[in-house]
Parts: structure tokens; C-alpha cells; sequence
């Protein structure tokens, strides 16, 4: 991979670019109908080879200096180092800031799809730039666009687009992690001029230190869980709110990480008070594919400095990567990028689609994905970035040579945006959905919407059948057990207690890495249809989905109870 420019430079990425996307069917969900799909696709190219110039020759030469010195604390203010203002200052320059933002507001109206391969290639070069970035510029301007009134629009989208303010989206709060219906945060009205007063406490809120936050709050009296929320923009001059801390941390050290505090903070709705929840969701949905991507950007920076050190470090007389055990390394590494690769620019298409063509199929896809894009690229970033660390032997733990930062940074991409354990919550949730109502999947090509219908050919396709067939027969091993406790009401829609899931709850993460592979062999035996050179990558994706599903269901059967037995223990000790 040449190290000169992102974009051009990685044969994997302009792959995708150029045969692996329905640029045609973005382009008319995105401009309209009539639009000239040749013309705008060479467009957006161009826009990411800009990108990925400036990318790889400004912004990843400035990295270590960004992460050795970290967030700025001065006299109780928090703020960014100079090579990260100097990184941010440049993208500004380009055009980049918030570049899905319309023209008329002064960004590029860029599509989703677009926009992460930017995320990418800037997680490859600086995770914590990549953060400020896209949290600190693209989340807000989205979520202002998206329910914003003209007036919020006019105040901050051109500002954001030019890189003249910086936001953040205020969601986690010391007792609110995973769980959002404990959300404490409030928000009354005062008035009738608009003006909502917050009060309340916001945690780990990345890119904190900015100029205005985006803060879901609970706005309905006597409302619980997900009800009665609310988003609310909040402006910090004037000592609005205050910027509490930021947070000292070993990953990501130069993107702020801060608490913040609300009391008589002012604040204007965005969108309906009481619809927070649903708004919030569709921010949720894009993050968890963006932290899938960021996972991505690192696993490829990690992969290109194993595979340059394997090729220029010798021993025993020949270079390390010749080395067998070396080599099997650096191809799991390759398979791993580049499935997580091609998994998450699929789901990207998706989202794109529901975005701006209102496609339900396209929603039930991405939903079915979603999960499975952020799971597979964090977990696999961390697996890849291991590798690395291992390849490079002593010299992985020092400094000069990067890799550490890749392993620090890439331990928090499972964690936030919803840890690897809530994405399996979530992709199992839906495909015990699917299951209970369509039975017969467990006997068919089941065991979902998107693996039914798939047929990949040759040994990548037999490999992903058996797979596909390995997550059946783990789902048959659960809902029996399902049957024996709740009997045929089971399949009439019975209510189910959480004891009743125990075992599905259990083995969640357990079926999603399933899932995940298989996701991953379907996709790269697909490209390989279009692209025969692609074969090889394929059936190894295949051969380890394979491996993976057959040790996760072998796991799920041979389950001896232990860990639920446990939570009973617990359970009464607290009754």
C-alpha cells in the first residue's frame, strides 16, 4: 500500500470504490433521477483522492506527535494540541469539515458512503483526529440538517462547514451507559420563546471542549425509559454549560474526552420534544457503521506496518514474513481488513439508500448488518493490530514504531458507540425475531433475510453453506431448549422472562461472531463473481467462517449451565 496517498495508494479501498459499489443507485437516491451518475461518481473519486493525499502526507506524519501530547489542560480549559488544530485546519481548507452538508449551506452534500471512506482513511492515518472530525463536525451538522428548524440550520450548518465552530452530541451520563432509559438529564420549558433550561450531567462525551452540543434529555414530566426525550442544541458561550474535565485516557490521548456540566443551561428544541429517542436512533445507527469503519482505518494502518517490517526484517537468513507461522499472520490480517472492508461499504450503500431513497428493504438490511459491521471491525481491529504488535516482536512496544498506538487505539473502538457485547444483543434479538416467526429457516437456507437468498459458487460456496448451516443448527440447539420450558406457546408468541433467555443472551456474542464470518464469506464470494483475481481472499474468508460457526456451535452445545447457575446465585443473594 503506498504510503503517499490513502485513497489511491490502497488497491483494496479503490477496488471497492470502482467495482464493489451501486454508485448508480446512490447517485439517484442522492441527486434525483435525472442526475449524470458518471459525471458525480468521478466527482466524489476525485474528492476522495484529495482527501487521501492530504490524509496520508499531512495528517499520519503529525499523528504521534498528536497522541504524545494529548488534550491540553490549561488553567481549567480544556482544549486540542497544535497538530490536531493544524490536522483539522487543513481538512477546513479542503472542504472537508462537514461535507455532507449541502451546497447551500456550503458543504458538498456528499453521500454517506463517500463520507466514511474520508472516515477511513483518516482513522488509518490518526484515530483521535478522525474522532474530533467526525464528532465534533459531521454528527452535529447531520443531526442539525435532519431536524433542525431554518433557523438552526442558518445559524450552525454554514459555520460547521467551514470549520469555524466545532459540537458534540451529548448522549452517556454517569448511571446511563448502554442502559439510555435512565437517562436523568432535564429539560423544561421556560417561556414561550423557545428557550428550554437543561440541567444535569453528561459523561465520556467525545469532542466535549467544542463550541456547541447536541444533549438528548429527558423532557416529559414523569416520563420513564425510552419516553419523553428530547433533543436540545445548547451554545457554550457565556459560560453556558461548563466543560467539567477531560478525561486522561491511553487511548485516542488527543481527542477530548470530557464531562460536562448543564445547570439553568439554555437550550433550543431540535425537532419534536418527546421524539428524542427515535432522532437519536438514526445518529446511533450511522456512529455504530462510522466505529466499525474507524476500526477498519487502524487494522489497515496496522497491516501495512506488519506487512513492510515482515518484508525488511531478516532472520535465520531470509525475511520474517517467509516464515511460515509469520506469513499465516499477515494473510489473516489481509482477510480480515479486507472482509470488514467489504461488509462495512455494503451496509454504508444501505444506509445511503434509506437515507435518501426512503428504501425499507434496504432498512431491514442495514439493520440486519449494522451490528455486525461494528462488531466485526472493532474485534477484528483489535485481532489485527495484536498480529502487528507480535510481528514487530520487541520493537512493537516502542514508540518509533507506531504500533502501539494502533493496539491503544484500537482497544476502544469495541467499547463505545455500544460495546461488542450490545451489538450482539442487538443483532441476536432481531434474528430470534426472524426465527420464531419463520420457523422453517431452521431447516431451510435460513437463518436470515440477507443469508437465505445468498448462492455463492465454487469452494468459497460450499464453505459458506456449511457455515450458514453451523448457525442453524446453534439456533435449533437454543430454541429447543426454548420449546422445552415454554412449550408450543413458544411459537404463538409467548412472553419470554429473561430467565427464559438466559441461554440466548449467553451465547449472543457467540452467534454474532458467527454471523459476522459468515456475513464476511458471503460478501468477498460475491466480489469474487465480478472479480476472479479475488477467489483465494474469498475461500480463506470461507474457510475461517466455517471454522468459526462449527466451534460456536460445538460451544453452544456442550453449554453445562454453569455460568447461568452462577446468576442465580447472585440473583438470590440480593432477594
Amino acid at each position: 500500500m503506498n504510503a503517499t496517498n490513502f485513497f489511491s495508494g490502497n488497491p483494496d479501498l479503490v477496488e471497492v470504490f470502482d467495482k464493489a459499489v451501486s454508485w448508480d443507485r446512490i447517485v439517484r437516491a442522492v441527486e434525483g433521477e435525472t442526475a449524470d451518475v458518471t459525471a458525480t461518481v468521478a466527482t466524489w473519486r476525485e474528492v476522495c483522492d484529495l482527501a487521501g493525499r492530504y490524509i496520508a502526507t499531512e495528517i499520519a506524519p503529525r499523528a504521534a506527535k498528536v497522541d504524545e501530547i494529548g488534550v491540553i489542560r490549561d488553567d481549567g480549559q480544556i482544549r486540542m494540541n497544535e497538530p490536531m488544530l493544524e490536522n483539522l485546519r487543513g481538512l477546513a481548507e479542503l472542504g472537508l469539515a462537514s461535507p455532507s452538508v449541502p451546497p447551500d449551506y456550503g458543504g458538498a452534500s456528499l453521500p454517506f458512503t463517500v463520507t466514511m471512506m474520508i472516515a477511513e482513511m483518516l482513522a488509518r492515518a490518526d484515530l483521535a483526529t478522525q474522532v474530533q472530525h467526525g464528532i465534533g463536525w459531521n454528527s452535529p451538522a447531520a443531526l442539525i440538517y435532519r431536524f433542525g428548524n431554518d433557523e438552526q440550520k442558518a445559524r450552525y450548518l454554514p459555520r460547521l462547514a467551514k470549520g469555524e465552530i466545532m459540537g458534540a452530541v451529548a448522549m452517556t451520563e454517569p448511571q446511563a451507559g448502554s442502559d439510555v432509559g435512565r437517562l436523568a438529564t432535564t429539560a423544561t420549558q421556560q417561556g414561550g420563546d423557545g428557550c428550554w433550561i437543561l440541567k444535569g450531567r453528561k459523561q465520556f462525551i467525545s469532542a466535549g471542549q467544542g463550541d456547541m452540543v447536541i444533549v438528548l434529555a429527558r423532557c416529559v414530566a414523569g416520563s420513564t425509559g425510552l419516553d419523553g426525550l428530547g433533543m436540545f442544541v445548547a451554545d457554550r458561550e457565556r459560560d453556558n454549560y461548563v466543560v467539567e474535565r477531560a478525561e486522561h485516557k491511553f487511548t485516542i490521548r488527543g481527542s477530548p474526552t470530557c464531562a460536562l456540566v448543564f445547570e439553568g443551561t439554555r437550550a433550543t428544541a431540535l425537532g419534536n420534544p418527546g421524539d428524542g429517542w427515535k432522532q437519536i436512533l438514526t445518529f446511533m445507527n450511522e456512529s455504530r457503521l462510522g466505529v466499525g469503519i474507524q476500526g477498519i482505518g487502524v487494522a489497515t494502518a496496522a497491516f501495512a506496518k506488519a506487512s513492510d517490517y515482515a518484508a525488511q526484517r531478516v532472520q535465520m537468513g531470509k525475511p520474517i514474513r517467509e516464515h511460515p507461522m509469520v506469513a499465516e499472520m499477515l494473510l489473516e490480517m489481509e482477510t480480515t481488513v479486507a472482509g470488514a472492508r467489504a461488509l462495512a461499504y455494503e451496509a454504508a450503500v444501505l444506509q445511503d439508500l434509506v437515507m435518501f431513497g426512503r428504501d425499507q428493504d434496504a432498512a431491514r438490511d442495514a439493520r440486519e448488518l449494522t451490528p455486525l459491521v461494528k462488531w466485526y471491525g472493532t474485534e477484528g481491529a483489535v485481532r489485527v493490530c495484536r498480529l502487528a504488535l507480535q510481528i514487530h516482536g520487541g520493537y512493537g512496544v516502542v514508540d518509533e514504531y507506531d504500533v502501539g498506538r494502533f493496539m491503544r487505539d484500537s482497544l476502544i473502538t469495541p467499547i463505545y458507540e455500544g460495546t461488542s457485547q450490545i451489538q450482539s444483543l442487538m443483532a441476536v434479538k432481531d434474528l430470534m425475531k426472524w426465527t420464531l416467526r419463520a420457523p422453517a429457516s431452521l431447516v431451510r437456507r435460513g437463518p436470515s433475510r440477507i443469508l437465505a437468498r445468498a448462492s455463492p459458487g465454487g469452494r468459497a460456496g460450499s464453505d459458506f453453506a456449511a457455515a450458514r448451516g453451523h448457525i442453524q443448527g446453534s439456533l435449533r440447539l437454543l430454541v429447543a431448549r426454548l420449546l422445552r420450558r415454554k412449550g408450543p406457546a413458544l411459537l404463538r408468541g409467548a412472553e419470554l422472562s429473561d430467565e427464559d433467555l438466559g441461554p440466548i443472551l449467553l451465547h449472543a456474542e457467540r452467534l454474532t461472531e458467527s454471523l459476522a464470518h459468515t456475513h464476511v464469506a458471503r460478501v468477498l464470494a460475491e466480489r469474487a463473481r465480478l472479480i476472479p483475481e479475488r477467489r483465494r481472499l474469498a475461500e480463506r474468508a470461507a474457510r475461517t467462517a466455517l471454522l468459526v460457526t462449527e466451534r460456536n456451535r460445538r460451544a453452544i452445545a456442550l453449554d453445562d449451565g454453569s455460568v447461568l447457575e452462577r446468576i442465580a446465585a447472585w440473583r438470590s443473594e440480593r432477594s
